[in-house]
């Protein structure tokens, strides 16, 4: 017994509770939409996916929680997400409201390998296929909000553009976490943001692809500021500290 025992118990029971919390999530998102209003920039946002699809749909980690329940079911799409046991929740959610899956996710500053290769792989495949990508430009553990270089690495493969994209609401929750993780409460004014597309050039080496890296990371976090005005509402509480 001890705590080697307890974390034990955690780890068993981490999926089973997972498992239990999707449909919870479910419900919750569909409760948030169904009980506010819809401002959006531009106002034929789901036209602008369809001129723009395939598309690489870019957000902030933390920003994502209606992403499922917003994104437009006539336009084919998959999203990417960890393959972490935490996340099954997450991927529940995703397919339940009609996104397929694709698994894995960047190293960022830990290095480990979490399948970030194998779902590049599959993101670019899938935009050949015809399908849309979402997928956060940040990697956990941070630092939050700097873009990646996988994003723009599978635009560049795949010929596909980056789309800036946010949602925002009036009322919110914020966790105090590396992402400031934002939970959107009900009787809301949602604000929908999309930027213009952004093209990456192909075969770009590393220091080629840093330009358009920082394009990304000044066009997502202007698209979600605007979502935040769209919905009037202080994104302070929402925004993460930046790292020295």
């Amino acid at each position: 017994m001890g705590n080697s025992w307890i974390r034990r118990q955690k780890v068993r029971l981490r999926r089973p509770a997972q498992i239990l919390a999707a449909p919870i999530f479910s419900n919750y998102v569909k409760l948030v939409l169904g009980t506010s209003s819809r401002v959006s920039d531009p106002p034929d946002y789901v036209a602008r996916a369809w001129e723009n699809h395939p598309q690489i749909i870019a957000l902030w980690h933390g920003q994502f929680f209606l992403l499922p329940g917003i994104y437009p079911q006539e336009v084919p799409g998959r999203a990417m997400v960890s393959r972490h046991e935490d996340a099954e929740a997450l991927a529940r959610v995703l397919r339940g409201f009609g996104l397929e899956l694709i698994r894995g996710a960047g190293a960022g500053e830990r290095r480990r390998d979490r399948g970030g290769a194998e779902a590049a792989h599959g993101a670019v495949a899938s935009l050949r296929e015809g399908y849309s990508i979402a997928m956060t430009a940040d990697v956990p553990p941070g630092p939050a909000r700097k873009c990646g270089r996988g994003i723009v690495t599978i635009a560049s493969m795949s010929g596909r553009p980056v789309v800036p994209f946010a949602v925002a609401s009036s009322r919110y929750a914020a966790v105090n976490s590396w992402d400031r993780m934002t939970f959107n409460l009900p009787f809301s004014k949602l604000g929908i943001a999309m930027g213009d597309p952004i093209q990456v050039p192909p075969d770009l080496n590393v220091r080629e692809l840093e330009p358009y890296r920082q394009q990304v990371e000044d066009a997502l976090n202007v698209t979600t500021e605007k979502a935040y005005a769209l919905a009037g509402a202080d994104s302070a509480r929402a925004t993460p500290p930046k790292r020295r």
